[in-house]
C-alpha cells in the first residue's frame, strides 16, 4: 500500500521553524514515520528540519537513525507529530468565538464581530505555535 501523499502539507511544513536549532532557513520536511523498503513514510509523519538536521550535519536524522536523532536532540518525534497534526476547533460559547488547540484554550472574539476575525486570530495562534513547536523528550 502507498503512502499518503499531501504536497500542501510538506509545503507547508518547510515555512516552520528547524525542530532542533530554530533556523529558518533551508528547512526539509523529513519523514520520520515508518520506511518500507524502498518506500517512504506517510507525509503526516514530516518534521521541520535544516538540512544539517536532516541530511548533512553529523548529528543529522539519516545518519543517526530515529533513536539516536531523538535521544542526542532530546526531541519526542511522535509527539511533534501528532502536534504538527492536531486540528483547531471552534466553538461558540455564550455569544463568543473559543477556539481549542490541543489543552489550550483561546477567546477569538464575539459572534457580533462575526466569523471571520476569529478564524483570521485562529490561523494566526496557530501559526504562533507551530513556529514554536518543539516537543522535547
Amino acid at each position: 500500500m502507498k503512502p499518503m501523499r499531501d504536497a500542501r502539507y510538506l509545503a507547508w511544513i518547510r515555512t516552520l521553524a528547524c525542530a532542533v536549532c530554530g533556523a529558518t532557513c533551508g528547512i526539509e520536511a523529513s519523514h520520520t514515520g515508518p520506511h518500507g523498503l524502498g518506500q517512504k513514510a506517510p507525509d503526516s509523519s514530516a518534521i521541520p528540519l535544516c538540512y544539517r538536521h536532516h541530511r548533512t550535519g553529523n548529528e543529522s536524522y539519516h545518519r543517526l537513525g530515529p533513536q539516536k536523532f531523538s535521544k542526542v536532540h532530546n526531541l519526542d518525534i511522535p509527539a511533534l507529530v501528532r502536534r504538527l497534526n492536531t486540528k483547531p476547533i471552534i466553538r461558540v460559547e455564550a455569544g463568543a468565538f473559543v477556539g481549542y488547540l490541543e489543552s489550550q484554550q483561546y477567546r477569538l472574539g464575539s459572534t457580533r464581530e462575526g466569523v471571520q476575525p476569529a478564524v483570521r486570530k485562529m490561523v494566526r495562534l496557530c501559526t504562533e505555535d507551530r513556529l514554536n513547536t518543539r516537543i522535547a523528550s
